[in-house]
């Protein structure tokens, strides 16, 4: 199985994001009636937002999308404040990861999250992520993401944007601290701190700009 990963700029790349997302979302799982349903909510912030593709032997295979902080805000202001995580802090939020059905259990998603991970430490050399997940079965945030050091910021709610889903949550991950402890004896122990943030110090961005002593945006 051959993977590659692209960041989606041409008119084809962005395609198949659609085809993807009508692929998972509308046929698969019947979360949403039409692909381009979420124009105006989530898609709202395309203007700057980047999606990364995962390809399989040259078949977009999966999709995630990156919405560094700006004037604009994020998709989850809407749904909860983050008006303290900004003070000081650069953000990105992560959304609309997804792969098709018959990708799953291959681990397609979670390098779809590596990869995005990577690009925001070295575009956007982001201090913190965030993304709006759905729960567990305990209406709590799922272990995967609690292992690698997300946390949740709010209550669960309902997200009418997909029919028939779980509840969500909105969630933070504190970079810094990901990758500190990714290097403690404990923390080394976690396969998924050390497939994100094990070796962090050879993606992450180094030089330091102008533009990175600029206040947050917010």
């Amino acid at each position: 199985m051959n993977v590659t990963f692209k960041l989606a700029r041409t008119e084809a790349e962005a395609a198949d994001v659609l085809r993807l997302r009508d692929a998972v979302y509308v046929a698969d799982q019947g979360r949403l009636a039409d692909a381009a349903d979420t124009a105006a909510t989530f898609d709202r912030f395309d203007a700057h937002a980047e999606y990364i593709v995962g390809y399989v032997d040259g078949a977009a295979a999966g999709t995630v999308k990156v919405v560094p902080d700006s004037a604009a805000g994020l998709p989850c202001d809407d749904t909860v404040d983050i008006t303290a995580l900004r003070a000081g802090n650069r953000l990105v939020e992560f959304g609309h990861l997804m792969t098709l059905p018959s990708m799953r259990h291959r681990e397609i998603g979670m390098a779809l999250m590596r990869e995005a991970v990577i690009h925001s430490a070295r575009k956007h050399d982001m201090t913190h992520i965030l993304g709006d997940f759905f729960v567990d079965d305990s209406e709590g945030l799922r272990s995967f993401y609690k292992e690698i050091g997300f946390f949740a910021l709010h209550e669960p709610y309902e997200d009418t944007r997909f029919k028939g889903s779980p509840l969500s949550l909105v969630a933070a991950l504190d970079v810094t601290e990901a990758v500190s402890r990714a290097r403690t004896p404990e923390g080394k122990k976690s396969r998924l701190l050390q497939y994100f943030f094990g070796d962090y110090d050879t993606y992450a961005r180094t030089e330091v700009t102008d533009a990175d002593t600029a206040p947050a945006a917010g």
